[in-house]
């Protein structure tokens, strides 16, 4: 089944109306980067202490630190890295769940060398401050206002591989029932579907299907208009479009009803798109039960297209159209009713409308189902058996971010222990389709021998596809392979470049790892004040940024100090909100 996702076939207009960009940032843990072998400490107990608007972690270490910390999405967790560090005790978990916390996990990431890591695992992100008392690392957490809202979450049942779930129970609509009468969805073809029919037109059916319009046949009049404004077989002729549109329109032919507010809206044949005549014909359409045109209503008013913006006229229409079955209605509602966007937040309604929208295969709606099976937004626990069977639902849709998320839950073995070959094949679909973060998943996978033979010229090959793509994981890795001569020449001129690209993007360890490398360079000004730069956006986060920056402060004038101070200020200034 094909989405229709836009209020228009002829031209790109609108996307999915409550919430665009659906895709994610991921990033897969990769090897972390060398330190020294020396034991710096040890990390002993924990503490969590709630908060009137959040929560409190408190990590005793035996030598005062802060962590490299970082923030990770699908699943949403925090990272807390200790390099050098040895964990006190056994691997344990600690279960919170306090507003989007679900739990801690405490582990020894690497022991040669040492390295603790302390994950803070969400149902969604969040915002942290982490600061130094004494020899206690504070981690505080706020919560944010939504955090106790959501979309409820989904009653557990069988992964749904290949047949349909069973939707939760029809509430009664507490909205009013549009300005005018809908009746049943009709028989009648529609826009859609005979422009579909346009386009695969050969010469052998124009004959027919002129004399058919010649004589006012209204479907034949309506494809023909449509042959002549997609231009597969006719040349372009919006004129002659309009006007065979107009005559079947006339007659009260819907699919031609349904064009002509289609070509309104989008300003085809015209100098300026014609809003309120587009309303009225989808107006004419919905009488006679267009369902599409009830949907393109619905987005004009979520929108304010040639109406005052109304969302609660929107989610009349779009209801309206989601009762007949339109499934961008159907996930256009959901998400309203989600997020209570002009109507009252109605939980169950939204998960009703969604599972219908994903019985569709909808994508969106798939993937959507799917974190809300991984990341309940109440105190419940994951099922991540269910939300494994929504991504795999969706990546054999075509989904390559599916596949990619569906690479990380297996690399991390949320579902019990990692499973590298599952991850393997997974990632490898993603980096198939060309995702950055199945490129990525699957490079680290290589450069780790995990699940594949190690062969750092593939993993290299993969990192180096997403670092074009912007994923700052690959292009933090890419230095590091460039900066050792793993599996490559050393080459330090691209390992500043790579990880200057991830240290723009705000990483924390790119940052530093670029200023560290600047600092041994050649001793030219501009190097210093450079690396200088990088050393303080880092000096929050990496210990073993104190000396490194003290020792280069030595080497630098006054001067130099100020303008790399200035440039720390500028480039806060620019990347408000990343560092």
């Amino acid at each position: 089944m094909t989405t229709r996702v836009s209020a228009a076939f002829f031209v790109v207009l609108i996307c999915i109306y409550v919430r665009a960009g659906f895709a994610r940032q991921e990033r897969v843990a990769a090897p972390p980067a060398a330190v020294s072998s020396a034991r710096a400490g040890v990390v002993g107990n924990v503490n969590v202490r709630p908060q009137p608007d959040g929560l409190a972690i408190e990590i005793a270490v035996s030598v005062p630190t802060l962590p490299q910390s970082e923030l990770i999405a699908n699943p949403d967790r925090l990272v807390f890295d200790f390099p050098g560090y040895e964990l006190e005790g056994s691997n344990r978990r600690i279960p919170v769940n306090r507003g989007p916390v679900r739990g801690l996990r405490l582990s020894l990431f690497s022991v040669h060398p040492p390295a603790t890591r302390v994950v803070v695992d969400s149902r969604e992100p969040l915002d942290f401050e982490v600061r130094l008392a004494g020899k206690t690392v504070v981690i505080e957490i706020k919560f944010p206002d939504s955090a106790s809202g959501g979309v409820a979450s989904a009653p557990r049942a069988a992964p749904p591989k290949d047949e349909p779930v069973a939707e939760p129970t029809p509430r009664q609509p507490k909205l009013p029932e549009p300005e005018i009468a809908i009746p049943a969805p009709t028989s009648q073809p529609h826009a859609y579907g005979l422009l579909a029919k346009a386009r695969v037109l050969n010469i052998g059916d124009l004959q027919a299907l002129e004399d058919k319009a010649k004589a006012g046949d209204p479907e034949a009049e309506t494809t023909l208009a449509l042959a002549y404004h997609a231009a597969v077989l006719l040349k372009k002729d919006e004129a002659e479009a309009l006007r065979l549109l107009h005559s079947a329109a006339n007659h009260g032919f819907m699919a031609a009803q349904e064009s002509l507010g289609i070509f309104a809206e989008a300003g085809v044949g015209t100098e300026h798109p014609d809003l309120a005549g587009a309303l009225e014909w989808y107006k004419k359409a919905a009488r006679q039960g267009s369902l599409d045109a009830a949907t393109n209503i619905a987005l004009m008013y979520a929108d304010g297209k040639g109406v005052p913006k109304d969302p609660q006229q929107a989610a009349i229409w779009f209801r309206k159209a989601a009762e007949g079955g339109d499934v961008t209605a159907q996930y256009n509602l959901a998400l309203m009713y989600g997020q209570g966007a002009g109507i009252p937040q109605d939980n169950q309604e939204s998960l009703r409308w969604l599972t219908k929208a994903a019985n569709q295969n909808v994508i969106p709606a798939i993937l959507d189902l799917a974190k809300l099976y991984m990341h309940p937004p109440d105190s419940t626990a994951a099922d991540v058996s269910r939300a494994v069977g929504y991504y795999e639902k969706a990546a054999d849709l075509g989904s390559g971010l599916a596949a990619a998320i569906l690479g990380s839950i297996f690399a991390n073995g949320q579902e019990g222990k990692p499973d590298y070959v599952q991850a393997v094949k997974w990632y490898r679909k993603a980096a198939d389709q060309g995702l950055a973060e199945g490129q990525f998943g699957l490079g680290v996978r290589y450069a780790l021998g995990q699940g594949v033979p190690t062969d750092l010229e593939e993993s290299r090959r993969l990192f180096t596809a997403a670092a074009e793509q912007g994923h700052r994981g690959a292009q933090f890795d890419l230095g590091n392979l460039y900066e050792d001569g793993q599996g490559t020449p050393a080459d330090r001129a691209l390992a500043v470049h790579y990880y200057q690209l991830a240290a723009e993007q705000g990483m924390v360890k790119a940052q530093y790892r670029l200023g560290a490398l600047l600092a041994k360079s050649d001793g030219s000004q501009s190097n210093r004040v450079s690396a200088y730069k990088w050393l303080m956006l880092a000096q929050d986060a990496i210990k073993e940024n104190v000396p490194a920056l003290s020792d280069l402060r030595k080497s630098m004038s006054q001067q130099e100090i100020v303008e790399a101070e200035r440039e720390v200020d500028l480039w806060r200034i620019a990347h408000k909100g990343q560092h």
